[in-house]
């Protein structure tokens, strides 16, 4: 398997995803009481809020740090080119 990189949102997504199932899930079982549309709307958008906050923050994150690193690496016009010995 290639390796990725590590995607935070998409970690956050899937826990907030799992915890509103489960909440739902309670629901069901009689634990909670999600029966008012503004209760579970309030859930379910709160949660997406919380996963699109970290895909912005990892976002801006990764655009400075890229930024950082084409300031400080010297810029050489022979980089593109490699040694057919290697």
């Amino acid at each position: 398997m290639r390796r990725h990189r590590f995607e935070p949102a998409v970690l956050v997504t899937g826990l907030v995803l799992l915890s509103v199932s489960a909440g739902f899930g309670l629901d069901a079982g009689g634990v909670w009481d999600l029966s008012a549309p503004r209760r579970s709307v309030l859930l379910v958008g709160g949660a997406l809020a919380v996963a699109a906050t970290v895909a912005v923050v990892t976002q801006v994150a990764r655009s400075v740090r890229g930024r950082r690193t084409r300031r400080r690496a010297p810029h050489r016009e022979d980089a593109g080119h490699r040694s057919e010995a290697a």
